[in-house]
């Protein structure tokens, strides 16, 4: 009897921990800024499992404010998809080691590549194209640009002669595209225009030059507030590795007449990762000195918060919310 009384509570014990390493819905603060006569701003991203949820509304988030609950009487505040002021990043990096400029292989993924490109070229939207093999340092062809001309022409003259080294350096080509993007992504709440970056990393295979270790990139994806995705002409042996650096997304290929459909896919997933971005704003009727704005978000009979603290001194009458 006491055995199966032990049985059961670590059964309960083992559910309740596995719920709560469940982050659904997982909100995460991006950026906020409070400023008079009393505007609070809070920019802030929505997840489910670690897919983007895209369709939060006023009626999915309560407020409260030092404490209390904020009430439609003496403040007013919206929330509203923030796809629209976004200037999005994205740096394809293209693996050139001996495999892929094997028979067909490269031309195919050119010409997916570019379409792919070109299909990323809307308002705010920027592309860079750069190349690994085994080599310690990744190639830039073209920096971010909206330039199609000058990313179909980069990625159409990509050749043999482009090879430094026939292995596959792509845990360095990890760590260096996310540093390319940490140097180029600001994000910017207080001038409304947030800037975010994507890591598409296209290759045929795992690390082969082992000149950084498998354990330091898959740290430096966790540690990115990037997205990374990854598109793999990989057998069922490569998936779990390449699954693992593409924590937004892996899309495998197993033949080259597969990757306009891997691509496809992966269109539909950035698409979605701009789209999990929301602003809230927020009319404070406080006038003390400090305070903390709670944000509770409510998704899939699920719940959770962020918050924002923030100085109140200057706060007054006259305070407007942004146009959308």
């Amino acid at each position: 009897m006491i055995r199966c009384a032990v049985l059961l509570a670590l059964a309960v014990l083992c559910s309740t921990l596995l719920a709560g390493c469940s982050a659904c819905p997982e909100v995460r603060k991006v950026d906020a800024s409070a400023d008079s006569p009393a505007l609070v701003q809070v920019l802030f991203s929505v997840q489910c499992d670690g897919e983007p949820v895209t369709d939060i509304t006023a009626a999915d988030i309560s407020l409260a404010e030092g404490g209390s609950e904020v009430a439609g009487t003496e403040s007013v505040w919206a929330v509203e998809p923030h796809s629209a002021a976004l200037e999005t990043y994205t740096l394809l990096l293209i693996d050139v080691s001996a495999s892929i400029l094997e028979g067909d292989t490269l031309e195919t993924a050119q010409d997916v590549a570019a379409e792919f490109a070109g299909a990323l070229l809307q308002d705010n939207q920027h592309v860079a194209v750069g190349i690994f093999d085994g080599d310690a340092e990744i190639r830039t062809l073209v920096d971010f640009t909206q330039d199609l001309d000058a990313l179909t022409t980069a990625i159409d003259e990509i050749s043999s002669d482009d090879q430094l080294d026939s292995s596959t350096n792509l845990n360095g080509a990890v760590h260096q595209g996310l540093e390319l993007l940490d140097d180029r992504v600001t994000p910017d709440v207080e001038g409304q225009l947030m800037s975010v970056g994507s890591l598409v990393l296209f290759t045929d295979g795992v690390d082969r030059a082992n000149r950084q270790s498998s354990s330091s990139a898959r740290s430096a994806v966790s540690s990115s507030d990037h997205s990374v995705f990854v598109v793999g002409l990989v057998g069922e042996e490569a998936i779990d590795d390449l699954e693992a650096l593409g924590r937004d997304g892996f899309f495998q290929a197993e033949q080259p007449e597969d990757l306009m459909e891997a691509f496809d896919d992966l269109k539909a997933s950035l698409l979605d990762e701009v789209n999990k971005y929301y602003r809230l704003s927020y009319c404070s009727p406080l006038r003390r000195p400090r305070t903390t704005l709670k944000i509770e978000v409510s998704y899939e009979d699920k719940k959770d918060v962020i918050r924002h603290s923030y100085r109140t001194n200057d706060f007054g009458p006259n305070c407007s919310l942004p146009t959308p």
